[in-house]
């Protein structure tokens, strides 16, 4: 009888035993394969453990893009930024990030990487994508055939979508002048959201790259010191003097 050839755990056809093998496996072979399996497997929870396991850059892109499961695709994006950002502890060489982010387009990615990167030059290079980007209000709208449509008007869907990120832009001021990190980094998730829905062929509101500057400042500039006590000096005081009759001694 011919010998049946042995397959290994993450080819198993229940996608129980490949999930299991995608998070605990030590196979080398398997361990190489994870950015493939990570957009490949049939079933999304084998894909997810994968791309959780490997943390591909590449894959992670693809996979925010393309996954068929949109669960997948929204923690496919975050694991993405983190790694872009340098906060995910199987984050690229800065070296890597430095050259991806020059050529980087995606308006969403950038705005997390100036907000949140703990790289001073990374962070630099995105702040000025967005200063380079900004919008002051003077450009002109290209009429296209959207305008013309009374169900989905354009005009008015680019106006809302400003109007929420000057808002959002607002609070993130607001929470920051009161010392309110938290609140402010929970509105510049929103941003980050409005800003990844706001059309490319468009530039971007100055408000963004105002809000981005007001960030860093808040979450990395040194403390000031504190304001040291003045020096006391020892005072000396001349002795009272009484206006008393000629003869006559004070109690003490």
């Amino acid at each position: 009888m011919a010998k049946t050839k042995e397959r290994s755990i993450w080819h198993h056809r229940t996608s129980l035993f490949r999930r299991v093998a995608a998070e605990f496996g030590r196979d080398e072979k398997l361990l190489a394969a994870l950015p493939r399996l990570a957009l490949s497997d049939p079933d999304p929870s084998v894909r997810r453990a994968a791309l959780s396991r490997c943390a591909d850059l590449a894959a992670a892109q693809e996979a925010s893009y393309t996954d068929g499961d949109a669960e997948n695709r929204v923690f496919a994006r975050a694991l993405y930024f983190s790694l872009m950002a340098g906060t995910h502890e199987q984050a690229p060489p800065l070296s890597t990030r430095l050259r991806l982010m020059k050529v980087q387009s995606d308006r969403a990615l950038i705005l997390h990487v100036s907000i949140y990167s703990p790289n001073k030059s990374l962070r630099a290079v995105a702040q000025q994508s967005l200063e380079r980007d900004r919008h002051e209000g003077t450009r002109e709208v290209t009429p296209d055939l959207g305008f013309s449509d009374p169900i989905f008007n354009k005009v008015r869907s680019r106006v809302m979508l400003r109007r929420a990120i000057v808002t959002v832009a607002c609070e993130i001021e607001r929470s920051l002048g009161v010392a309110d990190e938290n609140a402010a980094l929970k509105w510049a998730d929103a941003m980050e959201r409005f800003v990844g829905d706001w059309p490319a062929r468009w530039p971007l509101p100055h408000y963004v790259a105002r809000a981005s500057r007001l960030l860093q400042i808040a979450l990395f500039s040194a403390p000031k010191p504190p304001l040291a006590p003045p020096r006391r000096k020892d005072l000396s005081f001349a002795s009272p003097t009484f206006n008393l009759p000629p003869g006559t001694a004070h109690k003490t």
